[in-house]
C-alpha cells in the first residue's frame, strides 16, 4: 500500500513535536502560531508516536550510510569518514553549552554500555545522543522507568534506534501551550516594538478599537462623537473612512461591535435617553436601521456561533436584554428580557446561552427567539457591582467568570468560587485565556484580571476541586496602572496598556515583558475627565484605554487619548 505524498503539514507536525519533547515549547508555539493553530486536529497526528522526527531521521541517516557503502554494481564498499553526513569530526554535547550558563557534566556511569548512533559506537555512559540534522543532539534516557518530572523515556528497537514499533502506545504532545525547558528566547531587556508601531491621529479621544473578524488591514475606531474605519496597507499610509461623525448634534457614539463574519459592523448611538442601533458594511455605508430601544443602549454583543445580537439597554434601575436575530429581521424587537438592575456587561457562553453581570448577581439567560431568563446567582454581597463577566466552555462545564471594580474579587458564579481581594485596587478588565480544543477536556481554566494597582494577576483555577492560585503577578512598574488587556486570539501572549505605554508578556513563563512600547512625548498626554469607563459601569476616575488583537494575533490597535497606535508583532 502506498504512503500519502509527503507535505509541509507532515513535517511540520513532526517538528512541532520534537520540539516540545526536547523542551523548546515556545519555539513550538511559535510554528503553531505561524503555521496551524491545533496541529493535534490534523487527521493524521493521532497516529504519531513519539520521539518520531528523531527515528525517522535516524532510519534516514542508516540508510544513507548504507547508500554510500555500495557501489553502483551492488558490491560493498569501504565507507570513507568524510562521506558521513555529519562529517567525520567528533560531536560532543558539551560543545552546545549555553554561553550565558554553566552546565554541569552529567555524571559518567560506572558499567560501560555499547550502543550504536548513526552507525558509530556511543560514547559510555547514561545518555545516548541521537544527532538531529545539524541542530542541537537529543539526550534520550536509556531507562524504562520515568521519574516524577521527567521527559517521557523512549525506548530502542533492535537497531538501537528510538522505536516506532506496535509496543509504543501514541501520547498526546507534552504541551500545548506549556513552558519552555531551557528557554530559548529569554531576553534580558524587553524589546522595543516602536520600529513596527505606526500611530495615527483621530480627531476625538478614541474609546474602542475593533479589527475585522476576516480582515487585519480594516479596523473600527469610535469616540462618544465619532465612528470610523481605517484601511491599512504595506504600499501605502493607513486610510481614513469616518463615517459616522456626531459632534454637535446632541447624540452620542455608546457601542459598536463587527458580527462574526465581518459582514457588518453595528454601531449603537444615544440621543435623550433613547438608543438607535445602525449597521453599516466595510465601506462605511448604512444595510441597516434597527427599532428604536427607549433606554440608553450600553452593549453590543454578537454571537460568534449565529446572526444574532444581543443588545444591553439600561437606565439607573432596570435594564432590558433585547434580541436581534439578522436572519428573521423582524419589524420590532421580540420581547426583551427585563432585569431590575443595571447590567454592565454580557458575554456569549455558545450558541444559545448568554451570562448578564448587575448589582449583586450574575443572570443566566437562555436564548432562542428572544433572551430568557433561566437562573439567578445572588452574590454574598448583593451591594457588590459586578463590572465586567467573561465566558468560555469546555467539554462538560459552561463557565462564566466576573469581576467587581470596587470590590476588587473575582467570582466564578457557575461553579461557587470567590476569589476575594484579588487586588490591592480596582479592577478594570478581565479575560479568559482561549484553550485549545485538547485542553476542554480539563477542568482548568486560565483568568487574568488587571487593575490600577499597577499589576495584572494571572489565575489557574480548577473547576472540579475548586481550587486557584495566581501563577503570575505581572508588574506593569511603580504606580503604572493596568487600564486594559487581554489574552491574543492564541492564548500566546498576553497583552496590556496603561496611559501611555504598552507591555506583552509571553502567557505561560510571565515574568517580565518580552514586548513594549511608549507613546511618543509619554507624560504629556492630556486626559479628559469625562472618559471614564462608564460603558462598564464604575465611576472611577480610569481614563478609557482601548485595545484589541486582530484575529491572527499579529498585530495591536492601542487607543490612547486622540491617537491610536497600531502595533505589527508579525516580526
Amino acid at each position: 500500500m502506498a504512503h500519502p505524498d509527503l507535505t509541509s503539514h507532515h513535517v511540520n507536525y513532526l517538528i512541532w513535536r520534537y520540539l516540545q519533547e526536547a523542551g523548546h515549547g515556545e519555539a513550538a508555539v511559535s510554528l503553531q502560531r505561524a503555521w496551524y493553530p491545533d496541529p493535534q486536529s490534523l487527521p493524521f497526528a493521532r497516529h504519531i508516536r513519539t520521539h518520531a522526527l528523531v527515528s525517522l531521521v535516524q532510519k534516514g541517516l542508516q540508510y544513507h550510510e548504507l547508500e554510500s557503502s555500495i557501489d553502483k554494481e551492488g558490491n560493498r564498499i569501504s565507507l570513507n569518514p568524510s562521506d558521513y553526513f555529519f562529517g567525520p569530526e567528533p560531536f560532543e554535547v558539551t560543545d552546545l553549552q549555553n554561553r550565558d550558563e554553566h552546565v554541569p557534566e552529567e555524571p559518567v556511569a560506572p558499567e560501560p554500555r555499547d550502543r550504536v548512533t548513526n552507525g558509530h559506537p556511543a560514547e559510555n555512559g547514561k545518555k545516548i545522543l541521537k544527532e538531529t540534522n545539524g541542530n542541537e543532539p537529543m539526550e534520550v534516557d536509556d531507562e524504562t522507568e520515568s521519574k516524577p518530572g521527567s521527559p517521557i523515556p523512549a525506548h530502542l528497537d533492535g537497531d538501537g534506534d528510538v522505536s516506532m514499533g506496535p509496543e509504543d502506545v501514541p501520547q498526546e504532545p507534552i504541551l500545548t501551550m506549556g513552558p519552555s525547558v531551557g528557554v530559548q528566547i529569554s531576553p534580558a531587556k524587553a524589546a522595543d516594538l516602536a520600529p513596527d508601531t505606526a500611530l495615527l491621529q483621530a480627531d476625538d479621544h478614541v474609546i474602542s478599537t475593533a479589527w475585522h473578524p476576516n480582515d487585519s488591514t480594516v479596523l473600527a475606531a469610535s469616540g462618544d462623537t465619532f465612528c470610523s474605519l481605517w484601511k491599512l496597507t504595506s504600499s501605502s499610509p493607513p486610510v481614513q473612512n469616518r463615517f459616522l461623525d456626531l459632534k454637535g448634534s446632541g447624540a452620542y457614539v455608546s457601542a459598536v461591535k463587527w458580527d462574526a463574519i465581518g459582514a457588518k459592523l453595528a454601531v449603537a448611538s444615544i440621543r435623550d435617553m433613547k438608543g438607535t442601533v445602525t449597521m453599516y458594511n466595510t465601506d462605511g455605508n448604512v444595510v441597516d436601521l434597527l427599532p428604536d430601544l427607549p433606554r440608553v443602549i450600553s452593549g453590543l454583543h454578537w454571537s460568534e456561533e449565529s446572526p444574532q445580537l444581543a443588545i444591553v439597554a439600561s437606565d439607573e434601575r432596570t435594564s432590558e436584554l433585547a434580541l436581534w436575530d439578522d436572519n428573521r429581521r423582524p419589524e420590532v424587537f421580540p420581547p426583551p428580557q427585563v432585569i431590575d438592575s443595571h447590567i454592565y456587561d454580557l458575554a456569549w457562553c455558545g450558541r444559545n446561552q448568554v451570562f448578564a453581570c448587575g448589582n449583586g448577581a450574575v443572570y443566566q439567560c437562555d436564548v432562542s427567539q428572544n433572551i430568557n431568563l433561566n437562573k439567578t446567582y445572588q452574590s454574598t454581597d448583593i451591594d457588590a457591582a459586578w463590572t465586567f463577566i467573561r465566558c468560555t466552555q469546555t467539554e462538560t462545564y459552561s463557565v462564566a467568570v466576573t469581576a467587581g471594580s470596587a470590590n476588587s474579587a473575582i467570582w466564578i458564579p457557575t461553579h461557587d468560587i470567590l476569589i476575594e481581594n484579588a487586588h490591592q485596587d480596582a479592577i478594570t478588565a478581565l479575560d479568559i485565556r482561549p484553550q485549545p480544543h485538547a485542553e476542554k477536556r480539563t477542568p482548568t481554566i486560565t483568568i487574568a484580571s488587571y487593575s490600577t494597582d499597577s499589576c495584572v494577576n494571572v489565575w489557574q483555577v480548577d473547576l472540579e476541586s475548586k481550587e486557584y492560585k495566581r501563577i503570575h503577578r505581572l508588574r506593569l512598574g511603580s504606580s503604572v496602572p493596568a487600564l486594559a488587556g487581554s489574552f491574543s486570539p492564541d492564548g500566546y501572549a498576553l497583552s496590556a496598556v496603561s496611559n501611555d505605554r504598552l507591555f506583552i508578556w509571553n502567557a505561560e513563563r510571565g515574568g517580565e515583558p518580552v514586548s513594549t512600547w511608549t507613546a511618543p512625548g509619554s507624560g504629556e498626554i492630556k486626559e479628559e475627565s469625562e472618559h471614564t469607563n462608564g460603558q462598564n459601569g464604575h465611576a472611577m476616575p480610569i481614563p478609557d484605554r482601548a485595545l484589541s488583537w486582530d484575529t491572527d494575533g499579529k498585530k495591536l490597535a492601542y487607543g490612547f487619548g486622540n491617537q491610536m497606535a497600531i502595533v505589527n508583532l508579525q516580526r
